[in-house]
């Protein structure tokens, strides 16, 4: 018993990790479109094959894994551009409904898994850039996800960019007034959302044997926007929260024969929990929308 709970907790971490990673991208996002991006998890399979392509090109190993996450974030963040641009940007040019925008991010992720289906079926080898035990896989996992959460909250906080960006978040109209360019702030903020979901899909990668075409959508799946959820959604701090709440919840439950099966019911039955006892999440503000 003692030994599943020690394996399931030091799991729950590690995972709990790379969901924050994957989180705070569906909360930026909200935070500052206003939108939900079901789109985010294809980037996870994104990042997992580019990750793949990169480390079968050059070789995989410590040096080369840090190649591997550039690259992963640099194509994440552009094809998420793109997707921002061809698909959203027309809808908030329009003034569309928020449903609008729901249902086309819905679209985007069925056709990102679609063309991943049919262009690669077959299961692919997760490069091993690192041969580490659990827990020191954990540790790695755990600081990575630390390192990068300072510097997206020095970026936000301290830079330029990040103070338009929060401009944008608050208040769109003055923000506008003041020459900022709220529809590159979007932008970025879906560049940057990407470009977390290409660490987290190298990082999960180490964790795993195999990863095929549905890796980012059944592998993962909705498990980081319900971390971002119980978190408080728009919160940063309250997606990382989110994150390890939910992964140790998750990897506890899978630890013991007797609840794995109830794994999915068990996180899905606490997000509701939560939301009865705190409808915005735990670190979530209630905010007040204009009519």
């Amino acid at each position: 018993m003692w030994n599943n709970l020690y394996s399931g907790f030091i799991n729950g971490l590690g995972m709990g990790s790379i969901y924050a990673l994957i989180a705070i991208g569906y909360t930026m996002v909200y935070g500052i479109a206003r939108m939900i991006n079901f789109a985010h998890g294809e980037f996870i399979t994104i990042g997992a094959f580019v990750s793949y392509g990169t480390a079968a090109l050059i070789g995989a190993n410590p040096i080369t894994m840090v190649i591997c996450i550039i690259a992963s974030m640099l194509v994440c963040a552009i094809v998420s551009v793109i997707t921002e641009k061809l698909a959203y940007y027309p809808l908030r040019k329009r003034n569309t409904k928020k449903i609008t925008a729901l249902i086309t991010a819905i679209g985007v992720s069925y056709i990102i898994y679609s063309i991943f289906n049919i262009k690669f079926q077959e299961q692919k080898g997760s490069p091993k850039f690192l041969n580490l035990t659990d827990f020191q896989l954990t540790i790695i996992t755990i600081i990575i996800t630390i390192v990068t959460v300072l510097l997206i909250t020095l970026f936000i906080n301290k830079t330029k960019f990040g103070k338009a960006m929060r401009a944008t978040s608050e208040n769109p109209s003055a923000a506008k007034l003041m020459g900022i360019n709220n529809d590159a702030m979007i932008s970025l903020t879906f560049a940057i959302g990407a470009a977390l979901a290409g660490i987290g899909a190298v990082v999960y990668c180490l964790r795993i044997p195999y990863f095929k075409f549905s890796v980012g959508t059944e592998a993962i799946g909705l498990i980081p926007f319900v971390a971002a959820v119980v978190g408080g959604i728009g919160s940063l701090p309250g997606a990382v929260i989110g994150g390890f709440i939910i992964g140790i919840v998750q990897q506890l439950s899978m630890a013991f024969p007797v609840t794995s099966t109830w794994t999915p019911a068990i996180v899905y039955g606490l997000l509701i929990l939560i939301l009865m006892i705190k409808p915005t999440g735990i670190l979530g503000k209630m905010v007040g929308e204009k009519v």
